[in-house]
């Protein structure tokens, strides 16, 4: 078990090292019309991306804990920004600075893997910043085979470096197939499927998961390299939905 954490921990999108140094999109998909995501941020640290945000707020944040820190430190929130209100994670929209960093305290390496960004000063939100509704405590998943949408800026199958967000359809894979993937998935967690070398990479983590206009879920890691066979595994929100709303009370 400890042997799959480590490996899992080097591969995928958590890159302490990988997502701080990728620049580039989510694997296939389109690149997202302009309007599309307007909860999307760029997680920036030093100003470069690192990872995907949502907006769930005027002055909140919701990324996975792992993009908050960096050889198992939090990064201090000095160093933290995000750019909102554009698809380009190099220009357009917004830069908005980072007051503090609010992490889950169950966090350990991909178990619990939440936080909350709180900026230093409001949004202002318009046509392409908005906030998305966070899925309720208890809410189900939507069935097996159910189309959700993922968009980022991780890195392409060739590697090559995108300034726009992509969005693309993954399916809600069988609870079978999630554990076959990984061995540890329980409620706190679900997997999406996708086609061989496409899905999320690094510089995904953080992104948000969306069905019905709802945030259900952020991309939380891969099992191998990315694009594999196997799907892809996100936090599950609804499990976290009440310590969430406590952050933005």
């Amino acid at each position: 078990m400890m042997q799959q954490r480590t490996l899992i921990l080097g591969l995928i999108g958590l890159t302490l090292v990988g997502v701080c140094h990728a620049h580039g999109r989510i694997m296939g998909g389109e690149e997202a019309d302009p309007n599309a995501t307007p909860y999307a941020a760029s997680l920036r640290v030093d100003n470069g991306h690192v990872c995907g945000g949502c907006i769930v707020s005027e002055t909140k944040i919701l990324t996975t804990a792992h993009c908050v820190h960096r050889d198992s430190k939090l990064i201090d929130a000095s160093r933290l920004s995000c750019r909102v209100g554009s698809t380009n994670q190099y220009a357009g929209g917004r830069i908005v600075t980072v007051e503090s960093v609010a992490v889950h305290p169950d966090y350990y390496q991909l178990k619990n893997n939440v936080a909350v960004l709180t900026l230093s000063s409001p949004l202002t939100f318009t046509e392409r910043i908005q906030a998305i509704e966070v899925a309720t405590s208890g809410e189900e998943l939507p069935a097996e085979g159910s189309e959700v949408s993922v968009a980022g800026w991780g890195r392409t199958t060739d590697g090559s470096a995108s300034y726009k967000i992509r969005e693309m359809s993954m399916a809600v894979a069988q609870e079978a197939t999630c554990l076959d993937a990984y061995s540890d998935h329980g409620a706190d967690s679900f997997c999406l499927g996708h086609e061989l070398k496409e899905g999320t990479c690094h510089g995904d983590g953080g992104s948000g998961a969306v069905y019905g206009d709802k945030l259900i879920g952020l991309t939380n890691f891969v099992v191998g390299a990315c694009g594999s066979r196997y799907p892809d595994v996100f936090v599950r929100l609804s499990n976290f939905y009440d310590w969430i709303q406590e952050q933005i009370a």
